[in-house]
C-alpha cells in the first residue's frame, strides 16, 4: 500500500510521476501487481470491481484519443472529431460504471497499430467481466454475475454482434445507431420513414432489436419506450466528463515514457487517482482537485 500511494501522490501534485524518485523496490511492486491485472489487451482494475458488486449501476462504454507523437511502433492515424484533422497516438477503450453517486473506472485497452479493432477489444472485456469476476466470493448465489441495469454505448460499437453477445447476457442494450443501419433486410430510415416511431425486427445474427425513430436509438429490450430510452441513453454523457477530468485534472496524456506497459501503468494509475477524486468530492470534482492533500489514511482502495 505504502508503494501505490507514493505514485499517486506524485500524479496528484505533479500531474506525472519520475521512478527515478521512487526507490526501486516499490517501483517492481508496482510492476509485479500490473502484471496480476493485465489480461492481453486488456487491464482490469479488481479492487474497483469488486465495489460495483455491492452497487446498482450502469455500464458505459467509449473510448478518446491520446495523441502520442513519440510511440512510433504502435502509433496509428486517428482522426480528431473536434478538428476534423488527423493525428498520432492511440485511443482508450474505458468501461466505466455509473451509479447514483459515483463513476468507477473498471476496465481500460489501449487501441493501437498492434491490437485488435475496438469492437474485438470490447467484445473481450464484456467477456472476462462477466465470466472471471463473478459474485461468489461475496457470498452470492453461485453463478451469478456482476449484471449492470443498462449498458450504454456509443454508436461506433453497435456492431450486431456486440448487440448479440449483451442480448445472450441478459444485459439491457441502450445505444445510437447510423440511419443507414439495416433491420430486416432494410435500412432502418426505411423502416420509420419520416416523424417519430418505433419498429421490432432482426439483426442479420437473428437477433431481436427495437429502434426508435429520435435520432434512431436501439434497445434489445422491446418494452422500453422511447421517453425511457432516451433519457437513458442521455446518462451516457457521465463518460465523456470523465475524460475530461482525466485529462484537464489528473494529466492523463501527459505520460512521456515510450513503452506500451509504461503508458498502460500510467493510465492504471490515473484512473485510481480519479476515483480517490471521485469518492473525497463534496459536489464539485473539480473543487475537491484544487485542495486536495494525498494521505494513505484516506484512501479507500485496498489491495
Amino acid at each position: 500500500m505504502e508503494y501505490f500511494s507514493l505514485f499517486i501522490n506524485q500524479l496528484l501534485n505533479y500531474g506525472n510521476f519520475k521512478s527515478s524518485e521512487i526507490p526501486r523496490k516499490y517501483h517492481r511492486e508496482l510492476l509485479t501487481e500490473f502484471s496480476k491485472i493485465k489480461n492481453k489487451d486488456s487491464v482490469f482494475i479488481p479492487s474497483l470491481i469488486k465495489l460495483c458488486k455491492n452497487t446498482e449501476g450502469r455500464l458505459i462504454i467509449d473510448d478518446t484519443n491520446n495523441p502520442k507523437y513519440g510511440l512510433k511502433n504502435i502509433a496509428r492515424k486517428m482522426k480528431n472529431l473536434k478538428t476534423s484533422g488527423y493525428e498520432s497516438g492511440y485511443k482508450i477503450l474505458l468501461f466505466l460504471w455509473q451509479t447514483d453517486n459515483h463513476r468507477i473506472p473498471i476496465w481500460f485497452a489501449l487501441w493501437h497499430k498492434e491490437s485488435p479493432s475496438l469492437n474485438e477489444l470490447g467484445l473481450q472485456g464484456l467477456r472476462i467481466l462477466r465470466n472471471t469476476f463473478k459474485l461468489n466470493e461475496l457470498g452470492v448465489t453461485p453463478a451469478t454475475h456482476l449484471k449492470p441495469k443498462v449498458v450504454l454505448v456509443d454508436g461506433f460499437y453497435s456492431a450486431d454482434k456486440v448487440v448479440k453477445r449483451l442480448t445472450d447476457y441478459g444485459w439491457p442494450l441502450v445505444e445510437r445507431w447510423r440511419n443507414n443501419r439495416k433491420l430486416d433486410g432494410l435500412k432502418i430510415k426505411q423502416q420509420i420513414p419520416r416523424g417519430f416511431g418505433d419498429y421490432q425486427g432482426y439483426l442479420q445474427n437473428g437477433c431481436k432489436v427495437k429502434i426508435f425513430r429520435n435520432r434512431f436509438y436501439i434497445a434489445n429490450r422491446m418494452l422500453l419506450s422511447m421517453k425511457d430510452a432516451v433519457k437513458l441513453y442521455k446518462k451516457r454523457w457521465t463518460i465523456e466528463e470523465t475524460f475530461k477530468i482525466l485529462k484537464s485534472q489528473i494529466g492523463l496524456n501527459r505520460c512521456q515514457q515510450h513503452s506500451l506497459q509504461s503508458q498502460e501503468i500510467f493510465l492504471f494509475l490515473c484512473l485510481i487517482a480519479f476515483f480517490y477524486l471521485e469518492k473525497l468530492k463534496d459536489y464539485s470534482i473539480y473543487k475537491t482537485r484544487e485542495t486536495v492533500i494525498f494521505k494513505q489514511s484516506l484512501l479507500i482502495i485496498q489491495y
